[in-house]
């Protein structure tokens, strides 16, 4: 099990809070512990942006704490009462990420004792202060997160996860079962892609200064997650049509095996180009023998079709159908590879450039 950077600052914020609490002799500490805890966000941006909510929350879960318990005493059914009442008003205001803390904040607060119960409720209310300004510190100042690094390399590893599924299945190599179940993980890659995308864009709109390099890098990975989803359908394409209808024994499968093998090679070669591994190729157009063997898969496939529209046997023509599919999403997935291409292509020509 690996310890990931978000449980390494949790912790390091709660000792933050606790250190705090110590050297100020403020008790209970634990309530700062909790609200530490509940604070810490994946990104600096969004540490920045729910430290205003969270303080809301906070104070909204006071101020109707004190309040209550001032008139209405601190009984069980009071508590509940507020409680409700705090998590309506934060829905109300938008506040739910920042829903438990308030809900903390009041339990906090109109927790009965002996003495001056103002003196109480601010101390209890300083102490989840505490707590989630030791949150935002360690966010801002530890570990800063490099979601570019994690998303592409997310992005390479799902890729080649593609390529080896799509030999395998062209080449009928892989049971069924265990294909089904790589391409349910697959799956799953999409959705944490889908997640470090959106925490990479704000790590560099909102926090920095929006250069031309990281433009043209926003629109490379999300073109390097559209490549994939293309790779997804052609899976699923290939799935259903090729071995549904259209027999392997084809003389058009040598060649539907041929261009897929160079175009997931072409892939990984783009990738490789855009980590700097390999140079720059002069252009950013398809590879001549990509580009050779993709008119020639055409130009069979169409010239097929006067063969097998008229044809006796309704086993050929409902061939012909089933491979129409399976030509287009060939040919789509080599245009998606070529603008990605160009996109790397033009990031090395004007790496360094700022508008």
């Amino acid at each position: 099990m690996r310890v990931g950077a978000r449980i390494l600052k949790t912790g390091i914020a709660l000792i933050l809070a606790l250190l705090v609490c110590q050297w100020f002799d403020l008790k209970p500490p634990v309530i700062a512990a909790i609200a530490a805890t509940l604070s810490i966000e994946p990104t600096v941006y969004r540490t920045l942006k729910s430290l205003k909510e969270q303080m809301e929350a906070n104070l909204i879960g006071a101020i109707l704490g004190i309040t209550a318990t001032y008139f209405l005493g601190a009984e069980p059914l009071v508590v509940g009462i507020v409680v409700m009442l705090v998590i309506i008003i934060n829905l109300r205001l938008k506040l739910e990420s920042s829903l438990v803390l308030s809900v903390v904040t009041v339990i906090a607060v109109m927790e009965t004792t002996e003495g001056s119960y103002l003196y109480f409720a601010g101390n209890r209310f300083l102490l989840t202060v505490i707590g989630v300004f030791s949150a935002a510190v360690v966010n801002a100042l530890f570990i800063p997160p490099h979601y570019e690094r994690r998303l592409f390399k997310e992005i390479s590893e799902t890729g080649e996860k593609f390529s080896i599924l799509m030999r395998t299945l062209i080449h009928s190599e892989m049971e069924e079962k265990v294909f089904r179940e790589e391409k349910d993980k697959i799956k799953s890659n999409f959705k944490t892609m889908d997640q470090l995308y959106d925490l990479y864009t704000e790590e560099v709109t909102k926090l920095r200064k929006f250069t031309y390099s990281g433009q043209k890098k926003r629109v490379i990975f999300k073109q390097m997650m559209t490549v994939l989803h293309k790779e997804m359908d052609m899976l699923r394409t290939f799935e259903r049509h090729i071995y549904s209808s259209f027999q392997p024994g084809h003389h058009l499968f040598p060649l539907i095996q041929s261009q897929l093998e160079a175009l997931t090679e072409y892939h990984k070669n783009i990738l490789l180009t855009y980590d700097g591994i390999l140079k720059p190729r002069e252009d950013w157009h398809l590879p001549d023998e990509i580009l050779r063997e993709n008119n020639q898969l055409l130009h069979s496939f169409m010239t097929l079709y006067p063969e097998v529209k008229d044809t006796p046997d309704p086993k050929d023509d409902g061939q012909w159908r089933h491979l129409f599919p399976v030509v287009a999403e060939i040919l789509e997935y080599a245009n998606q590879l070529e603008r990605l291409s160009k996109l790397v292509h033009t990031f090395h020509n004007h790496q360094g450039e700022e508008e």
